[in-house]
């Protein structure tokens, strides 16, 4: 497993590597943004404890979806005694829960019997702050009465460090110039990585070094992909610009004739292709599902019939991906 020290996660690389059970507090709960390397630390803890059979990893959607099986299966016995006979039971990822009221139950019935069977847990949650308000008070306050270690974003400085030692451990060469640029563009250690496999793919595609040059064009390129995205605010960004509307009218509330038909063509596009539902595309117009329903329906009607707004319709559907 490759794993970086630095300041932003010291506290809790120091606490997975000198982790013992039997003087380890009852509940340890790591918390921090997505990708500064929660999942890899929960990892390198449990093969820590692999050998010995004494740990058992898992995801919170993991639990969730094994819970609800054994329950639809009636062999919740099961299903139960592989959780409950853990020493450390260690769980990734734990706001995946939110809203999920039965599971957190049986978590909570989990917990309580490890605990008072002398074992321990480890969990994650990706939080700027450890807020466990969906688990209910209960189980929440259980958690947070153990010892709570956060993981803070990397700077810029933590980044380039990091992806210097990531590019030696594999080999690679890469001006110091493009690593500066990825630590600004990226903000985390998982976004980095993946940038760098995919520069490294981009440069392999169309037999380039791996130069300051060919990663400017490789950075241009994501940013045209980015823009070809199916996303709501894209085809907003786009009907606008096709239809000499701004984003900020079409999320107005003008009633000018111009304004509307465009916001009716950005309702129908975003229903059409993000398949979103009337409230949801609702919430990026400051309207009621009941007016954009209405949207949707009238520029139906004016595709049929009005040969010039359905080219405007296929010039802007033809900017994005399928």
């Amino acid at each position: 497993m490759y794993w970086f020290i630095s300041e932003f996660n010291i506290r809790a690389c120091r606490l997975v590597k000198y982790y013992k059970t039997e003087n380890a507090p009852e509940v340890t709960l790591i918390y921090g943004p997505r990708g500064v390397g929660k999942s890899a630390l929960l990892h390198y803890l449990y093969e820590k404890f692999e050998p010995q059979k004494q740990g058992l990893i898992t995801d919170a959607l993991a639990f969730a979806r094994q819970y609800a099986y054994s329950a639809q299966e009636n062999n919740l016995h099961l299903f139960r005694k592989r959780y409950r006979s853990s020493r450390l039971l260690i769980i990734d990822d734990l706001h995946f829960l939110s809203g999920k009221a039965k599971t957190i139950e049986e978590l909570h019935y989990t917990y309580e019997y490890i605990i008072e069977s002398g074992g321990k847990m480890v969990i994650s949650i990706e939080a700027d702050t450890p807020a466990l308000d969906f688990l209910g008070d209960r189980l929440a306050s259980r958690f947070l009465s153990g010892v709570v270690i956060p993981i803070d974003r990397p700077s810029n400085d933590e980044l380039e460090r990091f992806l210097e030692d990531y590019i030696r451990e594999n080999r690679l060469y890469m001006d110091q110039s493009i690593l500066s640029l990825i630590a600004e563009s990226t903000g985390n250690l998982t976004d980095a990585i993946r940038c760098i496999k995919k520069f490294i793919q981009f440069a392999e595609l169309h037999d380039d070094e791996l130069s300051i040059l060919c990663f400017k064009n490789y950075w241009d390129n994501e940013e045209n992909q980015k823009h070809k995205v199916v996303d709501p605010m894209n085809i907003i960004s786009r009907v606008g610009q096709t239809m000499g509307i701004s984003v900020e009218e079409l999320q107005s509330t003008s009633r000018k004739p111009k304004v509307n038909e465009a916001r009716e063509m950005a309702i129908y596009i975003v229903r059409s292709l993000c398949h979103s539902s009337y409230p949801e595309i609702a919430r990026f117009f400051n309207r009621n599902h009941n007016t954009i329903m209405m949207s949707y329906k009238k520029m139906q009607k004016k595709l049929l019939n009005d040969l010039e707004l359905h080219q405007k319709y296929e010039i802007i559907i033809s900017n994005f991906k399928h």
